[in-house]
């Protein structure tokens, strides 16, 4: 009897053989895979882009990351060692894309054989814009009130405009930014202070430097005041005349720092008549003049003249009126 040959006996009952083969991987990836570990932990994107242009809209800024492989080999693996990235920079126009997440292995994953590595999600979705440039005005924010009294007279910013970059479609949108608070509560005098420019919206920064210097000009608050009913009275009158009657009441209105109008009282101001010319009894128009305290603007008072009546002080009894 001839022996089988070696191809024969290869093939003989081939079918079984293939699949008891099959069998004997399918119980070693299983066998394999009941060996392996599995470690999960999030990590930052980096994001590549194409220059000239920015990221317009909010986009989702880590991924899970899981790594697959024998437990003392994937666990010694630092986190910062397995950095996700996109890579935009083949994207040169304003636009909606979806882009893969990739893994850049760096350190302690470099060494390790055998490890899978997946990514979810596996792609991220970016808005592309244009980068510009403007320039806007920039506005104080004021809180607060200065000392009773006071008052702001005036402020400057400088400089009062700044050069904002970022995607056109936020830059467009913007025509001034305002400072950080500035509070001017109790000031008496004149105010300098540095303060950062604020851009509302995250997309967009200042280009340069985003300080600004604010300074303002802090004064004593002037205000106007009537005082009515105010006394007239007669001066220098000769000692041989008197009044007839009794003189009218006027009235003042004066302008003068608020601090010091708010502290007077009608006995501090008075309408006076000169009769030093007066010589002999008789009907005289005579003029009104007033008399207030010191840094006191007298604005309009009322009477500017009398006409007063004088008689002999040997004509009748009765004190001078003065």
């Amino acid at each position: 009897m001839k022996r089988r040959g070696f191809f024969e006996r290869l093939l003989y009952n081939w079918p079984a053989k293939i699949l008891s083969l099959v069998a004997a991987i399918i119980i070693f990836l299983f066998y394999r895979m009941s060996t392996l570990d599995e470690r999960f932990f999030s990590a930052p994107v980096k994001v590549l882009l194409p220059e000239g242009y920015a990221i317009a809209e909010e986009y989702q800024k880590s991924v899970k990351i899981t790594i697959r492989g024998e437990e003392n080999k994937i666990y010694p693996i630092l986190e910062s060692d397995i950095q996700p990235y996109v890579d935009l920079r083949d994207h040169r126009s304003e636009g909606i894309f979806m882009v893969p997440v990739r893994i850049k292995k760096t350190g302690t994953a470099l060494d390790v054989q055998s490890m899978e590595v997946r990514v979810d999600p596996a792609e991220l979705k970016f808005v592309l814009a244009r980068v510009v440039d403007k320039s806007v005005k920039v506005k104080p924010i004021i809180r607060g009130t200065v000392a009773h009294g006071y008052e702001m007279a005036q402020y400057t910013v400088t400089p009062d405009s700044v050069v904002i970059t970022g995607p056109r479609n936020h830059v467009e949108k913007i025509d001034e930014v305002s400072t950080s608070v500035i509070d001017l509560t109790g000031k008496k005098s004149d105010f300098n202070t540095t303060v950062r420019v604020v851009v509302r919206d995250p997309f967009v920064h200042v280009k340069g430097s985003p300080v600004v210097n604010f300074f303002a000009v802090i004064s004593e608050a002037v205000i106007l005041k009537n005082f009515k009913n105010l006394d007239i009275i007669s001066v220098d009158l000769d000692s041989n005349l008197r009044l007839a009657s009794s003189l009218p009441r006027g009235e003042i209105k004066i302008q003068g720092s608020q601090l010091l109008v708010e502290n007077l009282t009608p006995d501090d101001l008075r309408l006076v008549v000169d009769c030093s010319g007066v010589k002999h009894p008789g009907k005289f128009l005579l003029p009104v003049k007033p008399e207030t305290p010191d840094n006191v603007i007298v604005l309009d008072y009322e009477p500017k003249e009398v006409i007063l009546f004088f008689i002999s002080t040997n004509a009748g009894s009765g004190e001078e009126k003065r």
